[in-house]
């Protein structure tokens, strides 16, 4: 499918059918994610995956009453990570050196570098800059679901501390920042015949 076409194709499912799906579509999904720019390359987020029927029924009090999180076959939770500092930074370039089969201590310079301007940042800045890292993946997940056909809804009106409490991300450093139900659209989600409204292209895009 083309990628104007596929992005026309979908919309925000409201209702999900009983369709799982296939590992290997997850998996594509997973890499979508994992693939995704992020500055300095650092990630500050991980992906938690939940296709357990028991899981999504106990997330399902902190969902503002939207049972899409159950009935969806798989849910991405997108979690940033709660401590970004030297260390995390310096993991990130180690890995960096390791992978491009560098010397130690090749980036030394460019570490420093990071580390002052991202460690200049107040812990709020931080959370602020790691969600907007975590955006940048879920429309990622958003472009290659519809390229799939799989369909999908992003969502970001829950209940954080709810979530990461039933995860126990607290423990892992992470906090539930914005979720994606993934699945098929049920027959009956008669919203998927709604013409699509966006902005004309005239008044979107201002070219100077």
């Amino acid at each position: 499918m083309a990628i104007l076409e596929a992005l026309n194709w979908r919309y925000a499912v409201r209702e999900f059918s009983d369709t799982q799906l296939s590992e290997d579509v997850v998996t594509e999904l997973i890499e979508a994610a994992r693939l995704s720019p992020s500055a300095y390359g650092l990630q500050p987020y991980r992906l938690l995956v939940i296709s357990s029927p028991q899981m999504k029924e106990k997330l399902l009090p902190y969902a503002m009453g939207q049972t899409k999180i159950r009935d969806c076959s798989h849910l991405f939770i997108f979690a940033t990570s709660t401590t970004i500092d030297a260390q995390f930074i310096e993991q990130h370039f180690a890995r960096v050196e390791h992978e491009r089969e560098l010397e130690i201590g090749a980036l030394t310079g460019f570490t420093q570098h990071v580390k002052e301007a991202m460690l200049s940042m107040s812990s709020l800045q931080l959370q602020h800059w790691a969600e907007n890292q975590v955006h940048i993946a879920l429309g990622n997940v958003l472009t290659a679901s519809a390229l799939k056909k799989v369909d999908a809804c992003p969502m970001a009106g829950f209940e954080n501390h709810g979530f990461d409490n039933v995860l126990g991300l607290a423990q892992l450093e992470l906090r539930s920042t914005v979720i994606c139900a993934l699945g098929e659209r049920a027959p009956t989600d008669t919203s998927a015949d709604d013409r699509k409204v966006r902005l004309p292209i005239n008044d979107f895009c201002i070219e100077i």
